[in-house]
């Protein structure tokens, strides 16, 4: 996997779950769900394989890509004050905002991402899963001691400013020598805590799911 396309995954994964947690405040029964989540494996699948054709108009935001994500990092922090302004007038434009911003996204850094036709399936198959099991964690989420909207202006707020790194190490990454390691994923020892705290996630919607399906309460 190169470069582009790991940011491509992470941003992918990052709007989609952000997205999902504002839909979580609509009631959708399953088969909605399910609905909802194909369309999000069709549109990334389909953004993902028409914007190679657009690499030679984008070949110059490769230059730029620090800057694009300190953009985006600003934008969705600001999404995220329009939000909780006024959570539920406010929800609807804070939706259309998002999916706008994550298209872009998804258009630029994939028309210069090196993606083979099964890793374009897989990111896909990603946002459709992350679609899945955040909504269904929604319905746990709306039980929390804490407010609903401040849950997800606190996702919202943590997810820009990972991508606020990006823009601030974007440089220094890209022109690494990754011959020099054995696989992109050791690069350093932030990769090992990343392992660990996918672990820990796993459990963690484990354990809701348990909880739901035991019918208790966060």
């Amino acid at each position: 996997m190169d470069l582009i396309g790991g940011y491509l995954l992470i941003i992918l994964l990052l709007f989609s779950a952000n997205i999902t947690l504002l839909v979580g405040n609509y009631k959708i029964n399953t088969k909605k769900l399910i609905l909802i989540s194909f369309i999000g494996f069709i549109v990334s699948f389909v953004l993902m394989n028409i914007s190679p054709y657009l690499k030679s108009r984008f070949l110059f935001s490769l230059d730029y890509f620090s800057y694009i994500f300190l953009v985006l990092a600003i934008l969705l922090f600001c999404v995220m004050l329009y939000y909780r302004k006024d959570s539920k007038n406010n929800l609807k434009k804070s939706i259309y905002i998002l999916i706008g911003l994550v298209v872009i996204s998804v258009v630029l850094l994939s028309s210069q991402a090196d993606l083979t036709l099964f890793y374009t399936l897989i990111y896909s198959l990603s946002v459709f899963i992350t679609i899945f099991i955040v909504y269904k964690l929604t319905n746990l989420l709306v039980h929390a001691k804490r407010e609903y909207p401040i849950i997800i202006g606190e996702y919202m707020s943590l997810a820009s400013i990972l991508i606020f790194i990006f823009a601030l190490t974007y440089f220094s990454t890209k022109d690494l020598n990754y011959s020099m390691f054995s696989s992109f994923l050791i690069l350093t020892p932030t990769y090992q805590l990343i392992y660990v705290i996918i672990g820990l996630a796993i459990v963690v919607v484990i354990g809701l799911l348990y909880n739901d399906f035991r019918g208790g309460n966060l």
